[in-house]
């Protein structure tokens, strides 16, 4: 017994030894008998001397209590006194890499995750570092490419450079030589050049985890050339996602990778139908086929796969009865099956009392499908362990009685849409643990209860948008039990009122949309107290007065949308000082008067910039070239992140997974002259919006370097001067409205380059001269140029002076071409001369031939003319000469 607890000590010691930095600590622990060796004492005082803040993580690196390094934190040290391991993650270090790294060739160890390197490169010096088996160098503000050099570091077994702004110039080849690698983490990393890539990873016969999601990843096209690598002892998770992976990789992961056990491919170029894959994935226990291109259904073969705990594969084409899917599921997978996330899809159908078999499931997402009928209390009557439902946007009604008990208690409802009204749902009542709660669109008109609220855990998400809701917000707002509320959205009711002073109950809101109701007054400055909101949507109400100045606190708004109201003042200053993190600014629609501020130039980050229908006055920025959003394509892969679950991807705002959903901020765009909603499908639109206003000078040729711009109005104002001839650098422009100002002269020829414009209102200015030809503006809609001063060419009907009119018909009926007149004309006129030549030389030469007398008078003269004209010039010779001579 005594040998075996001493074994099992060691056994605890050893791993405690080899967890200990990822149970965090922090602190090094030297050996009080031992000190740490002097020369790499003072290669980690070099080394920090290379940081310019961060130093009080740091601070015991050098002080006078403690000189032995191996003490120092993050610091640890072998037994004989050398730096084995540095672990300096998220220490909020910045500045760059020291090569005094060098002077610890003992190192085996090295995290410097989460800090900022300053876009700095990772140094090729780092190949020296030999004996490292662990390297981390993630979230570190690193940039340019992966040195070659470290495939040099044949020990390395964990390898993270994921979330950087790294490349590779050619291919993977340095990665074959790492053939110890057991951890790979290469996410956001640009291999787009990497044709080699699944080629590589191939050859790794350690390798267990592949993470290269984001990667820009370019399509397996050959897989003939590739060895049968055995991966079954080895390869466990794989995750590549967000690339442009085609259905051509299942074969690989099929046929040679049967231990894995978690499979990502989620946002790719998957088509087709899921191939077989009976009886090589017997480990797998979570397969992710998300956001592609998947047809038909779920093979038969997912029923026997015994350790399936996650199966997801919304926004894909699947389709066919609901009801076969759920038969396809009824072998032992339904025993083991937690999550099935379908949303998105084409599945048909009523929902079948059979789902009740897939008993152990934690979540059921089946929202956005096309399914249909009745669900009743039955339906859920198996489903004891229920945390996320999700039947959303389908044609489903609900039938629940009031007074029904549900089996589980759920975290995640979606609900939107399915006919809920129009009583608001008491069964809810008996779900104490809801964080995230959607039951919009469902024509609930009574008012808003609280009872619900005090059920709320944690962070709650509420979503009662596009009902019938009505009465006074305020007694919602005061609830004490929306203190933790992130996301708040009660859009398009009947709400009415004004707002108090209650915001201050709110302070982790991160999204708040009062949109399309009928409050009134004026905005409460408590309002600035949501330091954390991101979207604020006011949108369509009946608001006025002047913006608190409190609300430059929210300095992380990213989304504000304040149109058709009837807010006054000057344009605020304090936005573009205060919001820098503006993504779409929209105060269509108010009374704004003044000039627009400069300040707002800074908003760099802008790619919607709607002032339109205000009383702004005063000339229009040259600045705006500033708004460097609207001039680079935005070529980031990567989120922005709010908090450590939080993120936003374009105009979504991305909640934690345990919320299970996303929220969507939706903003109304002027576009080719009508009005959309653009919301998820915002993408790349950049657009500048200053219409109905009464802005006066010149447009700014600054205006034209935004390159990125796809549409620009500034109809409506008392613009004056030529439109520059930098339009034609607007490349990207798909709407332009210039119509209803004073610009006179002509149109630049350079507005002909812009191939992808499709939209153009220069009309009731003072233009003049040829409409520029171009593709793109002679097909054109006429009513685009009308009421100018003298514009004419196509698409008018008006021609241009000395544009030839064609001939009235030809013998088939129809005007000749104006080159065949040409033609004709020639034609004539050569004949022409040619009988004249031949009159004129036959006139006098065929008279001189003919009579002997004339032909003997015109010699005799041409022989006298020809003495006058030889007398003549040697006498004026001779008097020249005299002349000079004198």
């Amino acid at each position: 017994m005594g040998g075996r607890s001493l074994k099992l000590l060691y056994a605890f010691l050893t791993l405690f030894l080899h967890l200990k930095p990822a149970l965090g600590f922090t602190s090094g622990v030297g050996n009080g008998s031992v000190l740490c060796i002097e020369k790499e004492r003072q290669a980690l005082l070099e080394f920090k001397k290379g940081f310019v803040n961060g130093n009080d993580k740091l601070s015991s690196w050098g002080s006078e209590d403690e000189k032995d390094c191996c003490n120092w934190r993050g610091i640890y040290c072998d037994s004989q006194g050398h730096v084995s391991e540095l672990y300096l993650h998220s220490f909020g270090l910045r500045g760059m890499l020291s090569p005094s790294l060098l002077e610890l060739p003992y190192l085996t160890s090295l995290d410097l995750s989460d800090n900022d390197f300053n876009q700095s490169h990772i140094p090729k010096f780092i190949d020296s570092l030999g004996n490292l088996n662990y390297l981390s160098l993630s979230w570190a503000n690193l940039s340019g490419p992966i040195p070659h050099q470290l495939g040099n570091l044949s020990l390395l077994q964990y390898l993270h450079l994921d979330n950087n702004d790294l490349k590779i110039v050619e291919n993977l080849e340095w990665l074959s030589r790492l053939s110890s690698i057991e951890d790979l983490d290469l996410i956001s990393t640009n291999l787009s050049v990497a044709n080699d890539w699944l080629k590589v990873v191939s050859h790794l016969p350690k390798l267990s985890t592949l993470k290269l999601a984001k990667c820009d990843l370019p399509p397996i096209t050959d897989l003939s050339s590739l060895p049968h690598v055995n991966f079954s002892k080895s390869l466990i998770y794989i995750d590549l996602s967000t690339n442009h992976v085609t259905q051509s990789i299942f074969p690989w992961l099929f046929n040679y990778s049967t231990s894995l056990v978690q499979i990502y491919l989620s946002d790719n170029q998957l088509g087709g139908s899921i191939p077989d894959a009976s009886g090589n994935m017997n480990s797998l226990q979570e397969l992710y086929l998300g956001k592609n291109q998947l047809e038909g259904g779920i093979p038969k073969f997912f029923g026997n796969m015994c350790a399936l705990q996650v199966l997801s594969t919304e926004n894909n084409k699947l389709s066919g009865q609901l009801a076969e899917l759920i038969h396809n599921l009824s072998g032992c997978v339904q025993y083991s099956l937690k999550w099935l996330v379908l949303d998105g899809n084409q599945m048909k159908g009523p929902m079948p009392k059979s789902i009740g078999n897939l008993s152990e499931l934690d979540g059921l997402y089946l929202g956005s499908n096309l399914l249909e009928g009745e669900i009743s209390e039955q339906h859920f009557s198996n489903f004891s362990y229920l945390e996320d439902l999700s039947l959303s946007h389908n044609s489903l009604t609900l039938k629940l009685s009031n007074d029904w008990v549900p089996p589980f208690q759920l975290r995640v409802i979606h609900l939107s849409s399915c006919n809920l009204g129009p009583d608001f749902p008491k069964w809810l009542s008996t779900q104490q643990f809801v964080s995230y709660l959607d039951i919009s669109s469902n024509g609930i008109s009574n008012t808003i209860p609280l009872w619900f609220l005090k059920n709320a855990l944690g962070h709650f998400y509420l979503n009662l948008s596009n009902n019938k809701f009505s009465g006074i917000l305020n007694n919602f707002l005061r609830s004490i039990f929306l203190q933790n509320m992130v996301s708040l959205d009660l859009s398009n009711n009947q709400l009415s009122g004004g707002l108090n002073d209650c915001f201050g109950q709110l302070p982790e809101l991160i999204v708040l949309n009062l949109a399309s109701n009928n409050f009134s007054g004026q905005i409460p400055s408590t309002l600035g107290s949501l330091i954390n909101l991101r979207v604020l949507d006011l949108s369509n109400n009946n608001f006025f007065g002047e913006l608190p100045l409190s609300l430059r606190n929210c300095t992380m708004l990213s989304f504000l949308n304040l149109r058709d109201n009837s807010f006054s003042g000057e344009l605020p200053v304090w936005m573009g000082e205060s919001l820098l993190s503006l993504v779409i600014l929209n105060l269509h629609s108010n009374k704004f008067h003044g000039c627009i501020p400069q300040q707002l130039c800074r908003l760099a980050h802008i790619q919607f910039f709607d002032l339109s229908q205000n009383n702004i006055s005063g000339n229009i920025p040259q600045c705006l070239y500033n708004l460097t959003a609207m001039a680079f394509k935005n070529t980031n892969n990567k989120y922005t992140f709010i908090n450590l679950d939080t993120y936003m991807d374009g105009t979504q705002v991305m909640f934690p997974i345990s919320f299970g959903g996303n929220y969507v901020f939706n903003t109304i765009v002027s576009w080719k002259g009508q009005s959309y909603v653009y919301g998820k499908n915002f993408g790349d639109m950049r657009s500048i919006d200053l219409s109905r206003n009464k802005l006066t000078g010149e447009i700014p040729a600054e205006i034209f370097n935004l390159t990125e711009l796809k549409a620009l109005n500034l109809a409506g104002n008392m613009l004056t001067g030529l439109i520059p001839q930098g339009i034609g650098h607007l490349k990207q422009l798909e709407s332009l409205d210039l119509s209803r100002n004073q610009l006179f002269g002509s149109i630049p020829a350079s507005i002909a380059d812009l191939n992808f414009l499709s939209f153009l209102n220069l009309s009731y200015n003072k233009l003049s001269g040829r409409i520029p030809t171009g593709t793109q503006i002679q097909i054109a809609n006429p009513s685009g140029f009308i009421g100018n001063l003298a514009l004419c060419g196509p698409p008018l009907t008006p021609k241009c002076p000395g544009d030839v009119e064609p001939n009235a018909k030809s013998p088939k009926g129809s005007s000749k071409n104006n080159q065949e007149d040409e033609d004709e004309f020639l034609k004539c006129l050569y004949i022409g001369m040619g009988l004249g030549f031949m009159v004129g030389f036959w006139g006098v030469c065929g008279s001189l031939m003919l009579n002997r007398s004339w032909r003997h008078q015109y010699f005799r003269t041409t022989s006298n003319l020809n003495d006058w004209l030889y007398v003549a010039m040697i006498v004026n010779i001779a008097r020249l000469q005299r002349m000079f001579q004198g």
